[in-house]
Formats: structure tokens, C-alpha cells, sequence
């Protein structure tokens, strides 16, 4: 295991295109993603409809996530704005999110020195208060490369903040194409052929495909729907004149069954707290004894009697 730790250290596959993926996470992602929809006691032919089921989700998924690179342009949150604005419309959304945060920390880079060569300059770049971490960046401006030493265009195949210091020392307002790799475009799909040989935009691709998935899931809502409704008896919905306008209660050939109210003081069905009998009696009861000057304490003599005899 030692002996092939070339292959499996990380001082070892730095400046090694991986893609930013240093462990097993994505198999097991895929794996997570596979089991919602196959179970180990499938037999083939549901194994089969099942994993269709799962790539279709993914496709979709794929469909929906190049749609929203295509659809709209992010906020510009930077000081570099023409290469922020620049790399959003190149990159993809995800990517451009991961390339951002490299133009915010190029703004705290300042350059040291420039050597001069034949073939090429080397620019020493170093952090804002911090001249004893340095990084190397040679740029061979004929072809337009640049290299760094920190490898980290190598590994993500995404510019750092030490070669964006380099572009905006230079005044270079476009990403070089030395520094893009195609597989993070948004036109990577561009070069798709369709059976009738001619070329389509990777935006009318998304679009079409995310399209696409939205009717299908649309069309077995609309099923399910239409089967629901063939095994349920005749509504009013069927017999209305508008078949879009649902008309509660009408032609269904039973009685209403609306709740009656209950009066809040006598408790009895018919009538409301302000047309009760019982109200009317309990006001005239209130007014006689106010007339006859007794007050809350006069309202029952009798038990008022009791209790003095009583003390």
C-alpha cells in the first residue's frame, strides 16, 4: 500500500487532473441513488423497468441543471467584473460558482517581481502582508499559457487566484482558452448531432429535453387522473356545461347538508343569540330590577336571610 502511494496521497496527485474527487463518495452516491428504485428481490423484468425509471430521473435531473445554466446571468459580486462577467456566461453555473470565490482572493494577491526570459516571464505573486508565502506564475505569451506553481490549473483545470492576479496585471479582460476546459462550457453540448445531421445549439438542447421531461411527467399525472375519474360514479362535474368549472351541489341529486347554527344561550337549533326568547326575558328581568333600585346583592333575599340567622 505504501509503495503505491503515488496513486492515492494527496502530495502525491496534486497538479493530477481528478477532478476535485479524492474518495469513493461518488460511487457511493450512485449507488444511494440506484437503491431507491431497485430492491435486491427484483426479478429481471422489473429490475429493467425500475432502472429505466432511475436513468430517466437522472437525464432529468442533467436536463434541468444545463436549463438553469442557460437561463439568466448571475449577480456580479467581484471588483474583477469583465472576467466575473466573462467566466459566468463561458462556465457553467456550478462550475462558475467554484470559480468565483478564486477572482475574490486574486483581489488580496499584489505582485512582487517580473523576470524577463526569452521564452517566457515569471511573475511573483504573494498574499497582501504575507511576502513569505510566494507562488511562481510563468506565462509564455505567444501561446498565451500560464502555469503556476501552486498546480492547482492542473488538478481543476480551473484558473487560481494567482494566475486571475496575472490577467489583471496584464489587463486581460477574457479568459484565455488555455486556461478553459471545454467539459465545463455551457456549449460542450454544442457538437451533438441529431439524426438528421444537422448540428443544434446546446441551449435549444437543454430546453427541449427539460421540456420534454416536464410533459412526460405531466402526461402520467393527466392518466392517473383520467383513471380515477372512469372508476368514480357521475358527478356534477360531468354534467356541467363547462367542464373546467366545478359546480358544488348542483344537479348531484342530494339534499344540502348544511350544519345549522345553535343559539349561544339556550343552546337550541332555529334561532340566534339576538332573536332568543330567553334573551328577551333575562332583559326584562335586568329593567324591573333596576326599577325597584336592587342591586346584585338583593337578587336573592331569601338565601341572604338564611345565611344571617344562620352567623
Amino acid at each position: 500500500m505504501y509503495e503505491e502511494k503515488h496513486m492515492w496521497a494527496t502530495a502525491y496527485i496534486r497538479g493530477k487532473f481528478f477532478a476535485d474527487f479524492r474518495t469513493t463518495s461518488r460511487c457511493e452516491g450512485l449507488h444511494s441513488v440506484v437503491g431507491r428504485y431497485v430492491g435486491s428481490r427484483y426479478d429481471l423484468t422489473s429490475f429493467v423497468e425500475h432502472f429505466q425509471r432511475c436513468v430517466a430521473h437522472m437525464r432529468f435531473k442533467e436536463f434541468n441543471a444545463d436549463y438553469e445554466s442557460t437561463r439568466g446571468v448571475p449577480i456580479m459580486q467581484t471588483c474583477i467584473e469583465l472576467l466575473e462577467r466573462y467566466g459566468a456566461e463561458l462556465y457553467t453555473h456550478e462550475i462558475f460558482l467554484f470559480f468565483r470565490p478564486f477572482l475574490s482572493r486574486a483581489g488580496s494577491m499584489r505582485v512582487l517581481n517580473i523576470d524577463n526570459t526569452d521564452d517566457c516571464k515569471k511573475y511573483i505573486v504573494c498574499k497582501h502582508g504575507r511576502p513569505d508565502f510566494m507562488w511562481t506564475v510563468d506565462f509564455r505569451q505567444e501561446e498565451m499559457i500560464f502555469t503556476c506553481t501552486c498546480l492547482r490549473m492542473e488538478s481543476f483545470e480551473i484558473s487560481c487566484e494567482h494566475i486571475v492576479k496575472v490577467l489583471v496585471d496584464k489587463d486581460i479582460c477574457e479568459i484565455p482558452r488555455s486556461l478553459v476546459l471545454d467539459r465545463w462550457t455551457k456549449k460542450v453540448k454544442s457538437a451533438l448531432n441529431d439524426p438528421s445531421g444537422f448540428t443544434r445549439d446546446a441551449v435549444i438542447i437543454s430546453h427541449q429535453s427539460a421540456l420534454v421531461e416536464f410533459f412526460k411527467q405531466l402526461a402520467i399525472v393527466a392518466a392517473k387522473a383520467a383513471d380515477e375519474g372512469t372508476n368514480q360514479p357521475q358527478s356534477s362535474v360531468a354534467k356541467s356545461s363547462n367542464p373546467y368549472v366545478h359546480q358544488s351541489g348542483v344537479g348531484s341529486g342530494q339534499p344540502s347538508r348544511m350544519k345549522r347554527q345553535r343559539c349561544s344561550i339556550c343552546q337550541m337549533k332555529g334561532h340566534k343569540k339576538t332573536t332568543c326568547p330567553w334573551q328577551k326575558d333575562i332583559d326584562n328581568n335586568v329593567i324591573e330590577d333596576k326599577a325597584n333600585g336592587s342591586d346584585d346583592g338583593d337578587i336573592y333575599p331569601e338565601l341572604t336571610a338564611e345565611l344571617d340567622s344562620d352567623n
